[in-house]
């Protein structure tokens, strides 16, 4: 009766592990589909950013004084990695037709640059671009698509803390 009794718990156990171990695959599995599938999206921004970027030089050699904020998405390189570290640049200008700016980030991974630092910036690096027009943002198409995943609570949120006008 003892020996008995200790199968069943022991039967009940490895059972329960066994569910729980493939749940834990099949999430693990569902996360990495969803993390190709942002990749995805994330490579056809980066795309749309860099064909659409007459607009943002456009605009920035205008210097109407309604547009602020000028700043990019560079990808820099990760060492021992085929994947690269997305960091904003703030404070973009032209300089003897070359744009430039400031680091704003704290890199994580990439040992090209650092916070601060005044880098010029490659189109051909180019993940995204922004900049306000009074009050609407122009661009941050990686912006719009990160908050195009937040449900509404979060969304409203969202826009209460950046203060900038978002088309759905």
């Amino acid at each position: 009766m003892k020996y008995t009794f200790l199968a069943i718990i022991f039967a009940t156990l490895f059972y329960s592990c066994e569910k729980k171990t493939e749940k834990i695959g099949l999430d693990a599995y569902k996360g990495i589909n969803k993390l190709e599938k942002e990749q995805k999206d994330l490579d056809s921004i980066a795309k749309e950013a860099r064909q659409t970027f007459d607009d943002f030089t456009l605009a920035l050699s205008m210097k109407d004084t309604t547009t602020t904020n000028f700043i990019v998405k560079q990808m820099y390189n990760i060492p021992n990695s085929k994947r690269k570290e997305h960091i904003w640049i703030r404070d973009v200008y032209t300089d003897n037709d070359q744009l430039k700016g400031v680091i704003d980030n704290v890199p994580q991974y990439t040992k090209d640059v650092k916070h601060n630092d005044t880098v010029v910036i490659n189109p051909l690096e180019l993940a995204d671009w922004m900049y306000y027009k009074g009050d609407k943002m122009i661009g941050g198409f990686t912006i719009k698509y990160m908050r195009s995943q937040l449900k509404p609570e979060e969304r409203k949120k969202f826009d209460e803390e950046y203060k900038v006008k978002f088309e759905d």
